[in-house]
């Protein structure tokens, strides 16, 4: 499943009061999935990494006093418990890394996600479970993984919903151009080369994986704002995704170096200069991809009628297989703006000029 088809999974699991397991390779958005379902459902995320819990860690350490045995409270649930006395929405718990960590830590984490208490602590109606794991070699799909990982007897396996996550390039590419804030030459490059948002080679060591991709996201930011020479910016690549796509990387801002004109002023400019027009015209789908993009996040804050004449206008002037492309996801993706789009003469011009006209 995509991201979009795995958040509703998981919506529905919890409505349905299943406990949802989000299977994915490590680095592909699963903990960032979580934040973004407990941020639209306005839950506040309680996060605990399996992997780094010891056993008795989670049920408590004993504690006698006056002649009964207490168990100390994990300062993770004491957390649950604080937020839930002092507000009046709900908690989603988050374990991530459930199979990553003993058995027996794993069999302690079992009775808090299942039978919702541990050694006396018992969780509230207002907490919702979910968990995370990465596959595991016995899965049709994983056979030639080498993740170390602790398998969950059949038994704990049977007793929740298994969502099996996949990365898809498109929805990340929105993703990092809008709430993600990925720098614009990453993105371009994955809209170049869709195939390396997630990549490994046998040759080498490292792998690519959404997560990489960000971090080289955030050292470019900094790298632009100081003078590093660009071979510090290669060695921190290459750190991340691989000497191959660092190499690739590398070349291609060496080649993208002049930006396309900014949305900013097209749509502030009276009229499109040829200059413009020639620009846009030998310009890379990619790049114009990500123009088109830019342009509509800016026409949400202008959404009248001689922005979204200057939208189509430009938009007219892109291939018609980019442009077929763009007005799909406006359709699909972009629902406070195409009607708006609907309005406008030119929009329709450019539709008809792709599609025939009747």
């Amino acid at each position: 499943m995509n991201y979009k088809e795995t958040i509703d999974a998981v919506e529905l699991s919890l409505l349905s009061s299943a406990v949802p397991l989000v299977i994915g390779e490590s680095g592909i958005g699963k903990t960032s999935l979580m934040k973004d379902f407990a941020r639209s459902h306005e839950l506040y995320l309680v996060n605990i990494d399996a992997n780094l819990l010891k056993e008795g860690e989670i049920g408590g350490l004993p504690m006698v006093v006056g002649g009964k045995t207490y168990y100390a409270t994990h300062h993770k649930l004491n957390e649950i418990d604080a937020w839930l006395e002092n507000n009046p929405g709900k908690v989603l718990l988050f374990i991530d890394e459930i199979n990553r960590c003993d058995h027996s830590v794993q069999q302690e984490l079992m009775n808090l996600i299942l039978n919702r208490e541990i050694n006396g602590y018992k969780l509230s109606k207002r907490v919702l479970v979910t968990a995370a794991m990465n596959p595991t070699s016995k899965m049709d799909d994983y056979r030639e993984t080498d993740y170390q990982v602790v398998d969950m007897d059949p038994a704990q396996e049977d007793r929740f919903i298994w969502l099996y996550m996949d990365s898809d390039p498109k929805e990340w590419i929105r993703w990092g151009m809008e709430e993600g804030d990925i720098a614009e030459p990453v993105v371009q490059f994955i809209s170049n080369f869709r195939e390396y948002l997630n990549y490994s080679s046998e040759e080498e060591y490292i792998k690519a994986t959404p997560r990489s991709w960000e971090r080289v996201s955030r050292a470019l930011k900094v790298f632009e704002a100081r003078s590093y020479e660009e071979k510090t910016l290669y060695h921190l690549v290459k750190g991340n995704v691989g000497t191959k796509l660092a190499q690739e990387f590398m070349t291609f801002l060496e080649d993208n170096k002049n930006p396309l004109i900014s949305p900013e002023d097209l749509y502030e400019m009276n009229v499109l200069t040829q200059f413009v027009r020639d620009e846009i015209a030998e310009a890379s789908h990619s790049r114009l991809y990500i123009l088109a993009k830019n342009m509509v996040m800016k026409l949400r804050e202008r959404l009248h009628p001689a922005s979204c004449d200057r939208f189509s206008e430009v938009l007219n002037l892109m291939p018609k297989d980019l442009r077929i492309s763009v007005m799909k996801e406006l359709k699909s993706d972009y629902g406070e703006v195409y009607p708006h789009l609907l309005e406008s003469d030119v929009f329709i011009e450019g539709f008809f000029d792709c599609y025939g006209r009747s």
